[in-house]
């Protein structure tokens, strides 16, 4: 060896201590944000793991995406359980096992609850205001009296009876098809919702995409339902870094504007114990804001979906029923195989509570439209595409749109939910591909309808057969009444906003794409979504 190569040997050997030292001295917890711990078990060559569990937050779990961990929460109070390198879900905290990350089980239910063996009574999600009991939420409003004064049994829906809820206003749990009609005689109805803000990048690319195909001459053109008119979407909006003139124009083209509240904010448990009043002031105000900016009617506002699908029990719920709201869409169901279809609040739900407080009162007409889960190509359950065990190809992305169809198509058709939000598309450029190619494989089958919420709902209260539907208003496309967007938006800014995620030490701006007449004079928030000084 010459010494010139022996000099530079010996200095790969100094580097190498050098690091291994500064190791021993001070251990690095991560790189790039991700803990070292979760990067070898994502890693191919050490761990070979599918997920991995975050050492210091029983709430967080890594997806790995072709040895790379991609980080993934936990919904609401939910602790990421792990059984092996390669199986895992998020677990009630009473059931979730997870020592990676230190998770200790809460407390046992009290002896009130002790003769019932269902693991789902086994939990603690609803302290008795007067007795110390504190009992599942499975067992609020059961008709058994658990806590010791009885008030888990106050304010509580009636059973359904059939005989009396009838469509077109009530409608009890079920997975029946309205109107005792046949699935083969009624439209599969696919339900598309867009989550979060409508930015304008999504806007100009992935919903140009998914809204229209390439025609003939290398134009898009607009995909269509089989009575011709427009497919549509329901675009569930969080206001910051909404393009309002954007919201127009979907709006003007017939797709429905819904609500996700105006702040979003973290983390969840704000949401859970949320008072009436704070989710009036986050959606109602929201609703002001959609109108003001986005010439969005007040009327055609009807639905939301909590944060996080955090749901606020009564509170939300009668924050819903009083201000003129048709229907909720923020609770996930396992039961699948049939799925359930919606239903109103008159009487008792019979969904299973899976993120806690659900409604327990009687709220006549409010509808809620139940998030039915898919299954992913990993075997796990998830509402929403971006939580499902991300697709390696095209070939799987499609294989977890066809398969979850399929249940649906071939059961009772009940709505089927393709839930979506940009970071499913911008993760991987062939979901995009896939989603454009089974759009159009199930509009080929000429009695799919892919619509929004409010337009499934008019079905669901209406039941009528796909023989008649070409005769009918349903899936209409006479928007005529709604303002188009203007030639020229204006642009709003606004400066130094400490609104998260930024903060009063990390300032940043807002900018408001609109055709209204001026700006608000300060950015629109909750409490004063007029912007007024």
């Amino acid at each position: 060896m010459s010494s010139v190569s022996k000099n530079h040997f010996i200095m790969r050997v100094l580097v190498t201590l050098a690091f291994v030292g500064l190791a021993f001295a001070g251990s690095i917890e991560k790189r790039f944000g991700v803990p070292i711990e979760v990067e070898d078990e994502c890693n191919p060559t050490l761990g070979n793991a599918t997920f991995a569990a975050d050492p210091h937050n029983c709430q967080v779990f890594y997806i790995c995406d072709h040895g790379w961990p991609k980080v993934t929460f936990c919904p609401a109070d939910s602790i990421w359980s792990q059984t092996s390198r390669q199986d895992g879900r998020c677990d009630d905290p009473y059931l979730a096992v997870n020592d990676i990350c230190g998770h200790i089980r809460p407390a046992a239910p009290p002896e009130s609850l002790l003769g019932f063996t269902d693991p789902a009574y086994q939990r603690c999600d609803y302290q008795c205001p007067n007795t110390p009991e504190c009992i599942a939420w499975v067992a609020k409003c059961d008709g058994v009296q658990h806590c010791g004064d009885g008030a888990d049994e106050v304010n509580c829906a009636a059973p359904c009876d059939p005989q009396t809820c009838r469509l077109p206003n009530c409608r009890c749990t079920g997975t029946d098809v309205p109107g005792s009609l046949l699935p083969r005689e009624i439209p599969q109805i696919v339900v598309m919702t867009w989550e979060s803000a409508v930015r304008l990048e999504d806007y100009n690319h992935l919903l140009q995409q998914i809204l229209k195909r390439v025609g003939k001459n290398r134009r898009r053109e607009t995909r269509t339902n089989p009575n011709g008119c427009p497919i549509t979407a329901t675009f569930f909006l969080e206001h910051q870094f909404t393009d309002y003139a954007a919201v127009q124009d979907l709006y003007a083209d017939g797709h429905e504007m819904a609500l996700l509240s105006i702040s979003k904010t973290n983390p969840a448990e704000y949401w859970k114990y949320a008072s009436a009043e704070t989710w009036k002031n986050e959606f109602v105000d929201q609703r002001s804001i959609l109108n003001m900016l986005g010439k969005v009617k007040p009327q055609d506002v009807i639905g939301m979906r909590a944060p996080f699908l955090q749901v606020g029990g009564n509170d939300q719920f009668k924050m819903l029923k009083d201000n003129g709201f048709l229907y909720d869409n923020s609770m996930p169901t396992p039961q699948m195989d049939p799925p359930i279809w919606p239903y109103t609040l008159d009487y008792r739900s019979t969904q299973e509570c899976v993120i806690t407080p659900c409604p327990t009162a009687s709220y006549p007409g409010l509808w809620e439209v139940p998030m039915v889960d898919w299954l992913d190509t990993n075997d796990t359950l998830c509402a929403e595409v971006d939580n499902c065990f991300f697709p390696l190809s095209k070939a799987e992305s499609l294989e977890l749109l066809r398969s979850n169809f399929a249940r649906h198509y071939q059961t009772n058709r009940a709505p089927f939910s393709l839930h979506l939000r940009a970071r499913w598309f911008y993760e991987a450029h062939y979901n995009i591909e896939a989603l454009e190619q089974f759009i159009d494989e199930i509009l080929a089958l000429n009695d799919v309808y892919i619509t929004s919420v409010d337009k499934a709902l008019q079905w669901v209260r209406n039941p009528t057969r796909l023989s008649a539907i070409g005769n009918s208003q349903l899936f209409g496309c006479d928007f005529s009444d709604r303002e188009p967007l203007c030639a020229q938006p204006i642009t709003c800014s606004y400066y130094n906003i400490t609104y998260a995620p930024n903060s009063v030490q990390h300032q940043g701006d807002r900018y408001i794409e609109t055709c209204a007449q001026s700006c608000p004079p300060r950015y629109p928030w909750v409490g004063n979504p007029q912007g007024l000084l």
